[in-house]
């Protein structure tokens, strides 16, 4: 069963020209407000891209509402403009890409950033408007609840995703990418990407602190859903879904301690989705008849 999760996460992980693509997304929308704000092209020095795309734990097949995360700095001078209207600093910003995104229909500004929606199958980009302040933190505008600025510190989560990668030789990135798409493949499922990698960083750091070893995928997928149940309320949404994943991944175990690989992979399935791939055969039981029994001598030859 390994096999079909390195398969798997060979199936889900983004292709060259989709990162190429979500590259040229977000360069265009940062060049923009470059212009916009400083009067000058493209400054990689303004931007600072997190969440998914930064840890490149981004998955495949693109959907509607995958967006690339992407920081954009603006001056002391724009802060102090919008110091008291959080809300005028996500307009102008939105403006200013509706004025070259002319075709870009779907550009909207709320909650905390401004949305750019590009063509189906193409990565969106979510940008967010930050001052950056002396202590490496941020502050952000945010239109609710009368507006306001808020401190956000991408960086912290950044920094706990690369330590965990490295020290665990890249399964945390793995186990992201994997449980992601469970996330997608539990529809009503309420677990935000965020929340998700802090809990796989936890996990790893208890469990696995050096990294897989030789332990398998999926000893490690149902270790961390069951992790992840035993430390909920039981009024929590999430405690279903859970369990549910976690009860499938154990049958899935069991079918291949049995040598039922095929009866495995459908289980693993019902997990992750079509992305991961079917067995074709079950392990042959040597000397054993259609029954099970194993067959005895027979008296006569067959010439």
């Amino acid at each position: 069963m390994q096999k079909n999760f390195n398969d798997f996460l060979e199936n889900i992980t983004l292709t060259e020209a989709q990162m190429k693509d979500a590259k040229t997304k977000y360069e265009g929308v940062c060049g923009c407000l470059d212009r916009h704000f400083y009067d000058s092209s493209y400054n990689e020095a303004h931007k600072f891209l997190f969440g998914s795309y930064k840890h490149r734990t981004c998955v495949r097949p693109i959907v509607p509402e995958q967006d690339v995360d992407v920081l954009f700095k603006i001056d002391k001078d724009t802060y102090e403009k919008y110091k008291d209207n959080p809300g005028g600093l996500l307009q102008e910003v939105r403006n200013a890409l509706k004025d070259t995104y002319t075709t870009t229909d779907r550009i909207k500004a709320w909650g905390k950033v401004v949305l750019v929606n590009f063509a189906e199958g193409k990565h969106n980009v979510d940008v967010l408007p930050a001052l950056e302040q002396d202590d490496n933190t941020f502050l952000i505008p945010n239109t609710e609840n009368g507006g306001s600025w808020d401190v956000f510190d991408p960086r912290a989560q950044v920094d706990a995703f690369c330590s965990s990668n490295k020290k665990t030789q890249c399964l945390t990135k793995k186990l992201a990418k994997m449980m992601k798409t469970w996330g997608r493949n539990t529809k009503t499922l309420d677990y935000s990407s965020y929340i998700m990698l802090e809990d796989i960083i936890k996990f790893l750091n208890d469990y696995y602190p050096d990294g897989q070893g030789d332990t398998k995928f999926d000893q490690i997928v149902e270790e961390f859903l069951t992790y992840v149940h035993s430390r909920l309320d039981d009024t929590d949404s999430r405690k279903s879904h859970l369990k549910t994943a976690k009860t499938r991944a154990a049958n899935a175990i069991e079918y291949e301690k049995q040598g039922k690989h095929i009866e495995a992979s459908e289980e693993w399935r019902k997990v992750f989705g079509s992305e991961f791939p079917k067995s074709e055969k079950n392990e042959a039981k040597n000397g054993c008849g259609v029954f099970g029994f194993k067959e005895a001598p027979r008296p006569w030859g067959i010439l």
